[in-house]
């Protein structure tokens, strides 16, 4: 079975530079509200379990900066309005990395851990090196209809908000200004989509992308179609690629009929920990680069597009009645019940390149595995283990990382009292 949760792998979502300005601190008090697990649960002592330094109590979600933080939470509801890219085209199941909140559009052209730069680096650089007038947030999402990137075609598109109709106008304007450099392939060339005549739209006949962005009331919708296969191929198709960047236009804005942008002036009042599950998850600590990820909780849609097979997960989800997912040093996945958790947790890394290994000391219900297998970018250590309603997953170079990480965790939900 393909990676439920999708999540050890490297390199899928860069750090978001706004996730710092949401930090855990100072031991929370109130209980989540979740089942009582203790006595469905095998007992296990705390104080046996070798947690390291990493933190073993809920904490609280504070904002340091409070503007920030309130961008961040932004962008994350972004996430839950923007459609998956299976639901633009069915055929676009396996995530294509570069899937983030944003809170500075430089973040569009950051490289990723596995190598080159997202999906929409690939434009001109100058037109996303400060952040234009009223920009407040965005969230983007990628992927493609077959596990082999040169075979098919990739989908990236993301959403960005301004504080009004004429500030999107004018970043639109300043994002397709100069379309594609030269990156041997020649330079961008103007198109035009009879559907959606606003859409400022380049294309690298040579390459095959075409690049568009089109601005509707406060909202940017930005795409890039990328149909590799066909290039490998000399076969030139812009009306095809037209055609799928119109349909990724079509959907998302349809969806954003029922998103209601957050007034720049109520920024700061948006809740940091709206679905009650940050503070339960493991934080990362401070430089640690192992997770990749940006610090926060998603719904059960927006976290579907980081997983590797969302389709997959999508039923996984359903069926265990997944409705928020927590990310930190780890991910913390909340289900509808203690049964459904542990079952999640045992699905997790059943296949043949994943060898299970002994749990931790004092951890006996946690599951671990090594990997052996193609990918040269998958963690060598992962391990699963479930608590009440909640399943988590934690990921590492190191066995003892990896232990540490998954008994801290344990420790931390079961010291919510």
């Amino acid at each position: 079975m393909n990676n439920v949760f999708g999540r050890h792998r490297s390199g899928r979502i860069r750090l978001c530079a706004a996730a710092v300005a949401l930090a855990a601190s100072v031991p929370a008090a109130a209980g989540c509200g979740s089942e009582s697990p203790a006595a469905q649960e095998q007992t296990v002592d705390l104080t046996k379990l070798d947690t390291g330094s990493y933190a073993t109590q809920p904490t609280q979600v504070t904002a340091p900066d409070a503007v920030a933080a309130g961008r961040l939470a932004e962008a994350l509801r972004l996430g839950g309005a923007m459609p998956l890219p299976m639901e633009i085209d069915p055929a676009l199941t396996t995530n294509a990395g570069g899937v983030h909140p944003f809170t500075s559009v430089s973040d569009l052209l950051v490289p990723e851990m596995r190598g080159g730069k997202t999906a929409f680096g690939w434009l001109n650089d100058t037109a996303f090196t400060t952040d234009p007038t009223g920009f407040t947030a965005g969230f983007a999402t990628s992927a493609r209809t077959d596990s082999d990137s040169s075979l098919g075609y990739q989908l990236t598109a993301l959403v960005m908000t301004f504080d009004s109709d004429s500030d999107a106008a004018a970043a639109a304007t300043v994002f397709a200004a100069d379309g594609f450099p030269d990156y041997g392939n020649g330079v961008g060339e103007p198109a035009q989509s009879a559907a959606h005549p606003g859409a400022l739209l380049s294309w690298l006949p040579g390459s095959q992308y075409l690049a568009g962005f089109y601005p509707t009331g406060r909202f940017v919708i930005g795409t890039l179609v990328n149909n590799r296969e066909k290039h490998y191929e000399d076969i030139s198709d812009l009306p095809d690629l037209i055609a799928k960047s119109d349909k990724a236009i079509a959907v998302t804005e349809d969806r954003l009929k029922s998103f209601r942008p957050t007034s720049p002036d109520q920024l700061t009042t948006l809740p940091l920990d709206p679905l009650g599950i940050v503070r339960l998850t493991l934080p990362r600590p401070a430089g640690d680069r192992t997770a990749n990820g940006f610090g926060g909780a998603l719904d059960a849609h927006s976290a579907l597009h980081d997983e590797d097979k969302p389709d997959t997960a999508q039923a996984m989800f359903d069926k265990d009645g997944v409705d928020a997912v927590g990310y930190g040093a780890g991910a913390l996945y909340r289900t509808r019940d203690t049964a459904a958790a542990k079952d999640l947790r045992d699905l997790e890394y059943a296949d043949k390149f994943h060898h299970p290994i002994d749990s931790p000391v004092g951890l006996p219900g946690a599951r671990c595995v090594k990997y052996h297998g193609p990918d040269t970018h998958a963690f060598p250590f992962a391990c699963t283990v479930s608590y009440g309603r909640f399943a988590a997953q934690v990921w590492s170079q190191q066995q003892q990382d990896a232990f540490q990480r998954i008994s801290a965790q344990y420790a931390m939900l079961a010291n919510d009292k």
